[in-house]
């Protein structure tokens, strides 16, 4: 064999070498972004009216989310951006689960206070609108101690479950420390948030719930003013139906205010879910003191597309008013 001969075979398999690792790269770095870097999100708008403030337009949500895992799915993150109204990011966080009895949450995500908050979000909640009790217990608005949070903080928990049944296991537990200063700061004040929640499933359906929150809120200037609260709910789901219900108590500057709903639904061959609501919030100070029946109707002809119809009339017992209100919401999931 001739020297130039030679030196050809040697490039022409250099060439083919190359080109088959880099092609095994390419495969390794695609299969690499399929198992960790899922991107998804949903976009909510609608329409409401009632007979005090009339009617609107409105963008509700318009959330995109990365999420993924990795070594062999003991670990997994996520990153979730709502771009309506002002962009913030919800979530944040790092998951670590080593056994199914403990595992590690560190980062910013839903509060493990009540039922509510953390097991319904917004692209399967029955209803358009949470109930008072995860509204104001769960910070999602600011009416009841000034911390708006959707729900969320930056913090650490401990969680897992015991005494495997069946599939699922028979007591559940969290336990965290928060900053309790809102979402996307650093704490502002020298306390800790402390949540703790015992979720004990005795049967397959059946769910029955105790938590609590020790909370110290920055009140003015280098002022603090303790905002415990505790909540006790269960809920029966079943194949066909659906019963919820949730008591809380809490106070806040020496003002104890009770929040309390109970629900039932029932869903039809997919995709109808119609379901009602009562609820109730007071407290001694009646700053917030209010009851709202709601009726909804939850329609999904295609995975990536909710339809929800909501009639609700609220009694407020402070300014002796009552409000008729109708609401109208689709969501588009990605």
């Amino acid at each position: 064999m001739k020297i130039k001969h030679l030196l050809l075979l040697i490039v022409a398999l250099t060439i083919g070498i190359t080109a088959e690792a880099q092609t095994t790269k390419s495969e390794k770095a695609g299969m690499f972004a399929d198992a960790n870097l899922k991107l998804s999100g949903y976009l909510q708008t609608g329409f409401s009216w009632d007979d005090n403030e009339g009617s609107s337009f409105y963008i509700k949500r318009a959330r995109v989310s990365l999420t993924g895992n990795f070594a062999e799915e003991k670990f997994d993150y996520r990153l979730q951006v709502d771009m309506a109204g002002t962009p913030k990011i919800c979530d944040l966080y790092l998951r670590y689960k080593p056994l199914s009895m403990v595992n590690v949450q560190l980062g910013q995500f839903k509060l493990p206070f009540s039922l509510e908050n953390e097991l319904y979000g917004p692209t399967t909640f029955e209803f358009i609108e949470y109930s008072y009790l995860t509204l104001y217990m769960a910070r999602n608005n600011a009416r009841y101690d000034g911390i708006a949070a959707t729900g969320r903080d930056l913090g650490m928990q401990l969680y897992g479950g015991f005494v495997e049944r069946d599939g699922y296991n028979l007591i559940n537990y969290n336990i965290g420390v928060f900053n309790g200063a809102g979402i996307n700061v650093k704490d502002n004040n020298k306390s800790k948030d402390f949540i703790a929640r015992v979720i004990v499933k005795p049967i397959a359906g059946l769910s029955l719930s105790g938590s609590y929150m020790y909370s110290e809120v920055k009140h003015g200037g280098n002022n603090y003013m303790k905002a415990p609260r505790w909540s006790v709910g269960a809920i029966y789901d079943v194949r066909h139906w659906i019963a919820r219900t949730e008591f809380a108590q809490a106070n806040f500057g020496g003002n104890t205010t009770n929040t309390f709903y109970a629900l039932a639904g029932h869903h039809f061959e997919k995709p109808w879910t119609v379901a009602a609501r009562y609820e109730f919030v007071r407290d001694e100070l009646r700053v917030l003191d209010e009851q709202r029946v709601t009726l909804g109707a939850a329609y999904k002809p295609f995975k990536f597309l909710r339809l929800q119809l909501n009639a609700s009339y609220t009694m407020n017992d402070i300014v002796k008013r009552n409000t008729l209100g109708a609401n109208f919401m689709a969501t588009a999931i990605f």
